[in-house]
């Protein structure tokens, strides 16, 4: 496994991919966020609800935090308490144990730790800083599940001890398998599509804007300005993962898998490409701005983590859903033509991901 640091490219709410690495430091385990995106499938997402096209930021095939320990070797313990005077309690015990365990806010995953101080927790994500009791009661609220359902109530996920070293040829096959599945599923997850079927209903949303018998209305226009902020900025740095993703487990494939894995690279580049100029067509609701390394390293409590390696273009064009109507269609019909070229590159990356995991089962034979 490749534990050199890489640059933290993450768009909110995937900063509990991050929040998972700063615990595992914590558990004196040094894993790169690229191999921790790549670990947890986060690097093969794509969600897509023309309904709401900013609900797939918060949908899972599966949970990647459980994803992320069962390849990494690690125990863990999701746990779950109904009232926050249970939950608080269980916390306690986990941090008076030096369990690191993440709790699911609003706006952030982080980890806490004991302090020293009375009523006190050390909060860390990005930055570290003391919560006090009372303080997170109200940051700490209750939902249905911790990035999968379950009962109404009080979560936290818990890193326990590592069981075993995972061989890296498994954890890397086992990686392309859910690459895979994620890529071909024809199942809808809360209402979005995955995968290539996101793609479709992503196109099918655009097109159907077109329609001549239909009006286009600002609200129309808001949804997919809505999606092409945070949203395609979180698609475009999961594929940037996935490139630096496999790069990095080639060393553990063989000869002819390798040659299937540059080629599933060379297109996820591509796709990497693509989404790019998508963003620069497509208007936004955000501001996206060039910012300064220094700039890009500065990091909001419990918000928006940035580092180094965050791509954003230029603030140029960010408009009103009603300044951008006049001319929304024509670039709906740009935005359509980039997609279906990505459309072509993912299916042929999961098809040489698809080579990948054939030839390894030959080899077993």
């Amino acid at each position: 496994m490749n534990q050199d640091n890489q640059p933290l490219t993450l768009a909110r709410p995937i900063d509990y991919i991050h929040t998972v690495q700063e615990a595992l430091k914590y558990r004196q385990d040094d894993v790169s966020y690229t191999y921790l995106m790549g670990a947890s499938g986060e690097a093969f997402r794509f969600f897509y609800n023309r309904t709401d096209p900013e609900a797939g930021m918060n949908t899972f095939f599966h949970n990647p935090l459980r994803a992320t320990c069962r390849t990494l070797g690690y125990s863990f313990e999701i746990s779950y308490d109904d009232t926050y005077e249970a939950a608080s309690e269980r916390l306690q015990e986990n941090t008076r144990a030096g369990k690191p365990a993440l709790l699911p806010f609003d706006d952030s995953c982080p980890f806490l730790t004991k302090d020293d101080g009375p009523e006190t927790f050390i909060c860390q994500n990005g930055s570290r800083y003391q919560i006090k009791t009372a303080e997170l009661h109200k940051e700490w609220n209750p939902s249905g599940g911790f990035l999968e359902l379950g009962p109404h109530g009080y979560y936290q996920f818990v890193i326990g001890e590592r069981e075993r070293e995972p061989k890296g040829r498994d954890a890397a096959l086992g990686t392309l398998r859910v690459a895979r599945k994620m890529a071909e599923s024809r199942r809808k997850i809360q209402g979005c599509a995955i995968g290539l079927a996101a793609y479709d209903e992503l196109i099918a949303h655009l097109s159907g804007l077109l329609s001549r018998r239909r009006k286009l209305t600002e609200h129309n226009v808001s949804k997919i300005m809505k999606w092409s902020g945070q949203p395609l900025t979180q698609f475009i740095e999961a594929r940037t993962a996935a490139v630096d993703y496999l790069q990095m487990i080639r060393e553990h494939l063989e000869d002819e898998e390798i040659e299937h894995l540059d080629e599933a690279i060379a297109e996820y580049q591509k796709v990497v490409g693509l989404l790019k100029a998508v963003q620069q067509v497509l208007p936004s609701l955000e501001a996206r701005e060039d910012a300064s390394a220094d700039d890009k390293a500065k990091v909001r409590l419990g918000l928006t983590l940035s580092r180094i390696g965050l791509w954003r273009h230029s603030n140029q064009g960010v408009q009103t859903p009603k300044e951008a109507l006049s001319h929304f269609k024509p670039k709906c019909r740009a935005a359509i033509k980039v997609l279906q070229k990505a459309v072509v590159a993912e299916t042929k990356a999961t098809k040489e991901i698809w080579g990948v995991l054939q030839t390894s089962d030959k080899t077993k034979m």
